[in-house]
């Protein structure tokens, strides 16, 4: 039995492979922790790296939102942009600079269009909620990461997992995974999620952002675990 749930993550970041549909040791996987993008806290995300070179810039939120609506319409001016985003004209052209700086965008007699498609680091992504014992709150946590995660799953104390294993027709349902972890580091998946793309594209794509930033900065988990 884990005393607090920061020994259970800690547990879990050694012991998650399992949960992952690739094969870590041949494939760089990276962990982010606390994850924050407004929709709860998420305590760990494990992402599956894709071939990558190494940048230092990274987008914003509004650089993301001004990317969107110019890939959603096509053809946009600047005072659709102010007119959408409701900010001024020197914060979006900042946005605008950067994007076409990195060919994302073009411009041509004041209208702005997307030049090349936005690519992920990460097209797999799992979210998880860790929790000791309250399997119904991790529930409505994990569910609200399927915003911006692949999949999404709960891991509970090994001592506590009767009465969510009890409900796991409720963790079916939703299509958020269910799994249990005991202080030794065994992992026992009850129920696996099938992939599904994340709700929002936006904070998907901001997710992606905080990855990047994590491996520019070489915070690795090496391929070896």
């Amino acid at each position: 039995m884990f005393i607090t749930e920061r020994q259970l993550v800690e547990t879990l970041k050694g012991n998650f492979k399992i949960i992952c549909d690739w094969n870590i040791k041949k494939t760089q996987t990276n962990i982010l922790e606390e994850v924050n993008l407004g929709f709860g806290i998420a305590d760990l995300v494990i992402s599956k790296i894709n071939k990558h070179k190494s940048i230092e810039t990274s987008w914003s939120y509004f650089d993301i939102l001004i990317y969107k609506i110019i890939e959603t319409d096509q053809n946009v001016s600047m005072d659709l942009l102010k007119s959408i985003t409701k900010a001024k004209e020197s914060q979006i052209r900042k946005s605008l600079e950067m994007l076409m700086l990195e060919c994302y965008v073009n411009h041509h007699d004041s209208i702005f269009r997307i030049k090349k498609s936005y690519k992920s680091i990460s097209d797999k992504t799992i979210a998880i909620e860790a929790k000791l014992k309250n399997w119904a709150r991790a529930l409505d946590q994990a569910y609200r990461y399927k915003w911006f995660a692949t999949q999404s799953y709960v891991v509970l104390d090994s001592n506590y997992i009767s009465p969510a294993y009890k409900n796991i027709e409720k963790f079916i349902e939703l299509n958020v995974g269910l799994a249990e972890i005991n202080p030794e580091g065994l992992l026992k998946i009850h129920f696996k999620p099938t992939e599904e793309k994340p709700i929002d594209d936006k904070m998907f794509m901001l997710l992606n952002e905080q990855i990047k930033q994590t491996l520019f900065r070489q915070q690795i988990i090496s391929p070896s675990i």
